[in-house]
């Protein structure tokens, strides 16, 4: 089983491409592989966030980059409504969701370091991230026992000599295995003991089914929780995108000192955006109650869809925007989504996300409801053979 894309069989690599060139054609009206809450019609409205970046563009005032100050407090200050305890100045901005992985990265390992990622799970690493091509990856296990979580067995089996942090997706993508206090407890202990760091990827985090428990809250050892306005307000389109450095002060600064000089550091959002960070976030409500509304409905088709015996078990975490499908192993997985996609209807092959290259299918909960349920009727029909 492999823990990313780049592991992926040769069929659903191509999917991949597929899957791209028809959605740049405009011929995928039913998106379950949908990513970007801000492309299935969930964001904060337009015309409001115009006037929120004229506004504070207009007012911001101190040192470039315009606005640091305010959206640095903006983060710390809902984070502490999550319960952790972060000062300003150990958060740090970029432009995409990617980057900010790479400087949680480079915040926690050097050249040559490891870092364990779960499995099954989606790409965390970009294979065109220059330098941290050089950080070598391993994995360790989440399992699913009626939910999908860490398996403390494999993962304390996973470190090794040259192991520095761990990654944890909270909730984790595409299976939403989610981080609980117990949890967090254990990895913290564990990451003291063993001297590692750890990185979580919240930017979904308020969508957990229960309250979530960010990394941020950790204070034993080295923490960094990545997020943004993507996940947040569904605002991928802004590209501010933050990290924040968590844990004892002497790691923090060690941290934030590698990071002085990392490139994408020096690289903040867009003039216009940081400023008015406060304000989004001030606004975020409606769109995190839109977000959970849409989530909670689309798992209920699919809930509706089981009881009827639909041919395939879903296999559910905690939170997030996404669902495991585990289908008859026997089934072609690629050719099943080839030919949804030929209909305009887009799945994702379960061994783009790490799962088993057969029998497992993911869907995203973020498209509009009407279709979502067209689109489960569509696969379910498929996969009775009656398409």
């Amino acid at each position: 089983m492999s823990p990313t894309a780049d592991g992926a069989a040769p069929g659903t690599v191509a999917f991949n491409a597929r899957l791209e060139q028809a959605r740049t054609a405009g011929l995928v009206p039913i998106d379950l592989a949908e990513a970007d809450p801000a492309r299935a019609g969930l964001s904060l409205d337009a015309r409001e966030v115009e006037a929120l970046l004229g506004a504070s563009h207009a007012t911001a005032a101190g040192p470039e980059p315009a606005g640091l100050t305010v959206a640095r407090e903006a983060v710390a200050s809902y984070l502490a409504g999550h319960g952790a305890a972060i000062a300003p100045d150990r958060v740090l901005f970029s432009r995409s969701r990617d980057a900010a992985r790479r400087l949680a990265i480079a915040a926690t390992c050097e050249p040559d370091d490891e870092l364990l990622v779960p499995a099954p799970a989606r790409r965390v690493l970009d294979p065109a991230g220059g330098a941290l091509q050089s950080v070598r990856l391993a994995t360790y296990g989440l399992t699913f026992d009626g939910r999908w979580h860490v398996d403390r067995r494999s993962l304390r089996r996973a470190i090794g000599p040259r192991t520095r942090a761990l990654f944890v997706g909270n909730p984790a993508e595409p299976t939403g295995a989610t981080v609980s206090g117990d949890e967090l407890a254990f990895l913290e202990e564990l990451c003291e003991e063993r001297g590692l760091a750890l990185i979580g990827d919240e930017a979904f985090l308020d969508t957990a089914l229960e309250a979530g428990t960010t990394v941020a809250r950790a204070t034993r050892c080295l923490a960094v929780h990545v997020s943004g306005l993507t996940g947040i307000c569904g605002l991928s389109q802004l590209g501010a995108e933050w990290i924040a450095v968590a844990g004892p002060q002497p790691l923090a600064a060690s941290a934030l000192a590698r990071l002085a000089s990392h490139p994408e550091s020096a690289a903040p959002p867009p003039a216009p955006v940081l400023p008015a960070v406060p304000a989004l976030l001030a606004r975020r409500e409606p769109f995190i109650e839109a977000l959970r509304a849409r989530l909670a409905r689309n798992r209920a088709a699919i809930a509706t869809a089981s009881l009827r015996e639909a041919p395939w078990t879903l296999q559910w975490g905690g939170g997030g925007p996404w669902a495991v499908l585990q289908i008859n192993p026997v089934q072609d997985v690629t050719a099943l989504c080839l030919a949804l996609l030929g209909e305009g209807i887009a799945v994702r092959p379960g061994d783009l996300d790490g799962l088993p290259d057969s029998g497992y299918l993911v869907v995203s909960l973020l498209p509009e409801p009407r279709l979502f349920v067209t689109g489960l009727d569509r696969l379910e029909a498929h996969l009775r053979g009656i398409a």
